[in-house]
């Protein structure tokens, strides 16, 4: 079963999913999106390609009952067979290393460039927004301030993309006289914002830095045995 990479809106990660049912689980929240990227899977299947067939021709030359093949010969072809499957995997992870420099570059100039339009309106929902919320921290008890708080930050979410961005500006007025740990909440809140540009970035930092996986768990549990 091959695996699913979601984006998480809300924490700005990316997360993997082997069951499909959880995935349209995740994805019909509104808060996950579903990550395809081709380059990745078919570099990801090329390399898991190259070590399949190396371990195949290994368990070929191991049982071998050729009387030509003795121990020094079947030495010689494991550690021929090794070596070819690692130049081959060495370039598909330059390939990978290659693409991911260049999506990550990409990634930085779409996140500079990108721009959310906030009108007016958009505007003036946010001053409102922030104004009322003031109010509610404001003649709230001390008892009752996390949960006015909470009640906040949903009533943030039910905003649109450009709402957010124009509070965005706004939102240091909330701000007294609460805990470092709610200030992260309310400034998560209002940077919630779905734009694909702002994302790239995000995700282009979360590419994963190689693709040999097999390999690479080849190479660890040798080590382990050592």
């Amino acid at each position: 079963m091959e695996t699913q990479r979601l984006f998480d809106y809300k924490s700005k990660q990316v997360i993997t999913e082997h069951e499909p049912a959880k995935v349209e689980e995740l994805i019909a929240t509104g808060d996950y999106k579903k990550l395809d990227i081709p380059k990745l899977t078919e570099l990801e299947r090329k390399a898991e390609g190259i070590y399949a067939s190396y371990k195949k021709e290994v368990e070929r030359v191991r049982n071998s009952d050729n009387p030509l093949h003795t121990d020094d010969v079947k030495r010689y072809e494991l550690d021929k067979l090794e070596k070819e499957m690692r130049e081959q995997s060495a370039e598909v992870e330059q390939e990978w290393n290659e693409y991911r420099a260049e999506q990550h570059a990409e990634a930085k100039t779409r996140a500079a460039r990108a721009t959310v339009r906030v009108t007016d309106n958009d505007k003036l929902t946010a001053e409102q927004f922030t104004s009322r919320a003031n109010l509610s921290l404001a003649s709230s008890y001390d008892d009752d301030k996390g949960a006015i708080l909470d009640g906040i930050i949903n009533d943030i979410a039910l905003l649109t993309d450009e709402q957010r961005v124009a509070m965005q500006s706004q939102v240091n007025s909330l701000m007294d006289g609460l805990e470092a740990k709610d200030k992260r909440r309310l400034v998560q809140a209002v940077q919630d914002v779905r734009n694909e540009d702002l994302l790239a970035l995000n995700v282009a930092s979360q590419l994963p830095v190689s693709v040999t996986t097999a390999l690479r768990r080849h190479d660890a549990l040798r080590d382990v045995r050592l």
